[in-house]
């Protein structure tokens, strides 16, 4: 689906959200939830089913709710929630387990990353990844899938220009790039990320299909929806 908006099509740089844009969302993170949660837990299935709660995931479907905190808050603002229900963990504590469980999660590409983002640099462009996730994660699935070094600018919530739907990461990335907002298009599976690309002006907002989010939720926010970042050399002829 597209929806032309009259955007100024020449795009020099392409910001890329993580999960759910990159890689399949509930292959990767819903492993990852339990994983956390049981530690988190020690095993109580009562406290389990309220830390579950408070973040938005059901864990007798083993999905997230809309609205979910795991899929739309950052990891600093996840830690927190489940900190506050946990006498004997501080926000530390939590951060830590999350960080423990990063290494269990299984990557898994929403199409030949390393082919499209060759061709993308290939033609010029420059090209960003902004995640609510931690830095290092971010760079250790990139690593993974060889194509951190196509990357000019990688940021987490963590990284010190705020989070999405704040317009801060955007705005760092066309700074440390020489970039103005009117040429760089924001591409995100959530309203977290369409909602950044809103507030920093960006020229072109793509919404993609690979997360939890069905083109109704982001198609307030989006100037084209594709089923995969797969479309993207598509859009940008």
């Amino acid at each position: 689906m597209a929806k032309r908006r009259g955007w100024n099509m020449a795009i020099k740089g392409l910001v890329f959200d993580k999960d759910g844009t990159l890689f399949h969302y509930g292959a990767t993170w819903m492993i990852w939830c339990d994983l956390v949660l049981e530690d988190l837990s020690r095993g109580n299935p009562s406290k389990k089913a309220e830390l579950a709660e408070a973040v938005g995931f059901d864990l007798d479907n083993n999905t997230f709710l809309p609205g979910s905190l795991i899929v739309n808050a950052s990891a600093g603002e996840i830690n927190g929630v489940w900190a506050a229900l946990l006498p004997d963990f501080s926000d530390a504590d939590v951060d830590a387990v999350a960080v423990k469980h990063l290494g269990s999660l299984p990557s898994v590409p929403v199409c030949d990353l390393k082919a499209l983002f060759t061709g993308l640099r290939a033609q010029g462009l420059k090209l960003g990844l902004v995640t609510n996730d931690y830095e290092a994660g971010a760079y250790l699935q990139l690593k993974q899938e060889d194509i951190a070094d196509l990357f000019d600018f990688i940021a987490g919530f963590d990284s010190g220009h705020g989070v999405k739907p704040a317009a801060g990461p955007l705005l760092a990335f066309g700074e440390a790039q020489g970039l103005a907002m009117t040429e760089i298009a924001m591409v995100g599976d959530s309203t977290h990320d369409l909602g950044a690309g809103r507030a920093a002006k960006v020229a072109l907002n793509i919404g993609v299909l690979t997360g939890p989010a069905a083109a109704d939720d982001i198609a307030h926010l989006a100037d084209v929806i594709l089923d995969d970042i797969s479309g993207i050399p598509a859009v940008l002829v």
